[in-house]
């Protein structure tokens, strides 16, 4: 009887030790891949410093933070010539190609609120140059008196 009770506390503590092994291995392995980055995308390359070289990316029309009160606007600029030109609204992209002077052009329709425009050019070598521009439309430009002067 006492053989049979040590002899299953032994292979207790044996099967035991395999599986803290196996849940130790499994946990080095997930914080091993977990520090790693993983992309799912293609490299996005941008110019030295990670900042947008004018000359190759840039948004003419609308001026960064402006607020109106259309909900339609055209979204102008250039970049290289021939280039892919995305324009990224909310949940929207909009594709064009920029033309042999390298300038572009999208109407797009906004929601009322702000939204953030986000211009990604690819050239021809693939390279990819990323501008953005925050637009705000309101309707609370059209009023032009206050409820309190429109009472007297």
């Amino acid at each position: 009887m006492k053989k049979e009770i040590v002899l299953a506390i032994i292979i207790g503590l044996a099967f035991g030790l395999v599986i803290t092994y196996g849940l130790y291995r499994v946990r080095k392995a997930t914080l091993a891949t977990k520090n790693q980055p993983i992309s799912t995308t293609a490299p996005v390359t941008t110019s030295p410093n990670n900042t947008v070289d004018s000359a190759l990316l840039t948004i003419l029309h609308p001026e960064d933070n402006t607020v109106q009160e259309e909900a339609v606007t055209t979204v102008t600029g250039t970049a290289q010539p021939n280039a892919i030109i995305i324009l990224f609204v909310n949940e929207q992209e909009y594709i064009s190609t920029a033309d042999a002077s390298g300038n572009f052009s999208f109407t797009v329709d906004l929601a009322i609120g702000s939204t953030i425009l986000s211009v990604r050019a690819i050239n021809e070598n693939g390279e990819t140059f990323t501008a953005e521009r925050s637009i705000v439309v309101s309707s609370l430009l059209s009023e032009t008196a206050s409820p309190a002067a429109k009472d007297k």
